[in-house]
């Protein structure tokens, strides 16, 4: 069998299975997006979390207050909540991981396998970033404690979240 023979043997076996040339790339290509946009949605929902607290409290005869350490005072205790919610920049990551995987593709693959692994790694790292994102806004959330909100800092998990500070007086709330 020549070579002529034989690569249009392998053309009429390709066209038999109904695929296009190039079918798996685009396979590869469609299932890092789906893993990209799933990793954003699950970040969105999940990497969310509110602590509030007040520093004192109303005295009992309703006339005064209780500062932070227990003791009677006239200064207005402040209350305070923190909402953490996901950072912009961990979506900018996650879409700069899949532009970056299809650039490298049309820049450097050589053959099938080798764009298949580029997009493979791709979707792994997509896999970390998200992972540890949970993880480190969680830990962010979980750890936070404020006990005076006169003087405070928050320590922001960027870039995979964000923290929203309000205070306001006891008689606010």
């Amino acid at each position: 069998m020549s070579a002529t023979q034989r690569d249009a043997q392998i053309t009429a076996d390709d066209d038999r299975d109904g695929l296009l040339p190039g079918a798996p790339i685009i396979a590869g290509i469609r299932s890092l997006v789906i893993w990209g946009v799933v990793a954003a949605a699950i970040l969105g929902m999940f990497v969310r979390g509110t602590h509030g607290s007040c520093s004192g409290g109303l005295a009992s005869d309703g006339k005064g207050y209780i500062g932070a350490d227990g003791k009677p005072t006239d200064i207005e205790p402040i209350c305070g909540t923190v909402t953490m919610s996901p950072s912009p920049l961990v979506f900018a990551i996650l879409a700069i991981i899949v532009v970056t995987a299809l650039t490298r593709v049309l820049g450097r693959a050589t053959d099938v396998d080798h764009a298949l692994r580029i997009l493979n790694n791709a979707r792994m790292v997509i896999v970390v970033v998200a992972l540890t994102g949970l993880v480190v806004g969680w830990w962010a959330i979980m750890t936070l404690r404020i006990d005076d909100w006169s003087a405070f800092s928050v320590w922001s998990p960027l870039p995979f979240g964000q923290f929203e500070v309000e205070t306001h007086p006891i008689s606010q709330r």
